[in-house]
């Protein structure tokens, strides 16, 4: 390596695998003026674990005692960048820093060496990572699969956990978020709001519902809205219910920055509750809510299927569906019921009846 060397140079014709003769008058000049003939002027590839370094516009000169690798050329030929250590150096891709090639320093020297010998360079078997390029990226079961059954030739990667950068900006959608650590001790220390719709209006005039969770018991209740602007009512009497049942005051509220919420927050305020609001278009960050949704909707659509009953009976079919849901074991509270949770006893089943059945 020569961070000095305007180009690459040798001495040795043979490393060149492809060269031409060179007809033109430039001399190379080392650094007590001297000048060096050209003979020729050809190209030399490096080959490391992950990728082939090439090494354009070799100058042979037969002079030169030493090979010299521009550090210039070498970084823009390959759309890399160099790392010089006291022990060791680094080539490295530009866009995603991965490392292409390391090498040790040796008597103060960075000498660059390729991974492969000759007789590895002939050999038919291509690693397991470029077989996942070659078939478009697919997942690492799929390429075992169709290397398996097809008998086709591969060595497996020494690293296991390798990650093809390629799949990482082509299939990511969004950074996960992180996993909430917060626990609830009690009833009512934290409820989870948010507003469900709109829908088709259904035979009781509604269009959305909104949801109360119970962050300790995962216990949930619903009202049916016709406008969002009842939310506030609804929530004065969901206030009103559980802390004269349970004796026990609301402490905070998680909701997102909607309108409907917007007008709760200075009533929040002046009571006393702990408003907790997420970020603008995350919901993920009030994913209690958006969770319970998926679930009240699946299992009310699939009570009207079995019925056969018609979607304007939606608000029927979400308010059995809660009823249920609130006596179902969960795994996120140890396979107990939020009924069970919640009231301390277990619920009473003897009365259930299929939904839209004949009473």
């Amino acid at each position: 390596m020569d961070t000095g060397a305007t180009d690459h140079i040798t001495g040795e014709l043979e490393k060149l695998t492809i060269r031409d003769k060179y007809s033109g008058n430039e001399q190379v000049h080392a650094a007590n003026g001297t000048g060096m003939e050209i003979g020729y002027v050809g190209h030399s590839v490096l080959y490391s674990p992950h990728t082939h370094i090439h090494l354009n516009n070799v100058l042979h000169v037969p002079q030169a005692s030493k090979s010299l690798i521009s550090v210039n050329r070498l970084a823009r030929d390959n759309n890399a960048f160099l790392e010089f250590h006291p022990n060791h150096f680094s080539i490295k891709e530009q866009g995603t820093k991965r490392t292409l090639l390391r090498g040790r320093c040796e008597g103060g020297l960075y000498p660059l060496k390729s991974s492969y010998n000759k007789q590895a360079l002939g050999a038919s078997k291509l690693s397991s990572s470029l077989w996942h390029a070659r078939l478009g990226h697919a997942s690492p079961a799929v390429v075992q699969q169709v290397l398996s059954r097809h008998n086709l030739p591969f060595v497996r990667n020494s690293n296991k956990a390798e990650i093809c950068d390629a799949c990482q900006r082509g299939k990511s959608h969004q950074l996960p978020y992180p996993k909430s650590t917060s626990v609830s001790t009690s009833p009512m220390d934290l409820v989870f709001s948010d507003v469900w719709g709109p829908a088709p209006t259904s035979v009781g005039k509604n269009s959305y519902y909104v949801s109360f969770i119970d962050d300790y018991s995962k216990f949930t209740w619903i009202y049916l809205l016709r406008h969002k602007s009842e939310v506030f009512s609804c929530f004065r009497d969901f206030q009103n219910l559980v802390e004269r049942q349970f004796g026990r005051k609301i402490l905070k509220v998680q909701t997102d920055w909607g309108g409907e919420y917007q007008t709760l927050n200075s009533f929040f305020r002046r009571i006393g509750i702990e408003h907790l609001i997420s970020c603008p278009h995350a919901h993920q960050q009030n994913g209690s809510t958006e969770r319970k949704h998926r679930h009240i909707v699946d299992i009310g659509l699939s009570l009207l299927a079995h019925a056969a009953m018609p979607l304007k009976f939606w608000d029927e079919a979400f308010l059995t569906a809660v009823f249920l849901i609130n006596r179902l074991p969960s795994k996120v509270i140890h396979s107990d019921t939020p009924y069970e949770r919640l009231h301390g006893h277990k619920p009473d089943y003897s009365f259930l009846r299929i939904f839209g059945c004949a009473c």
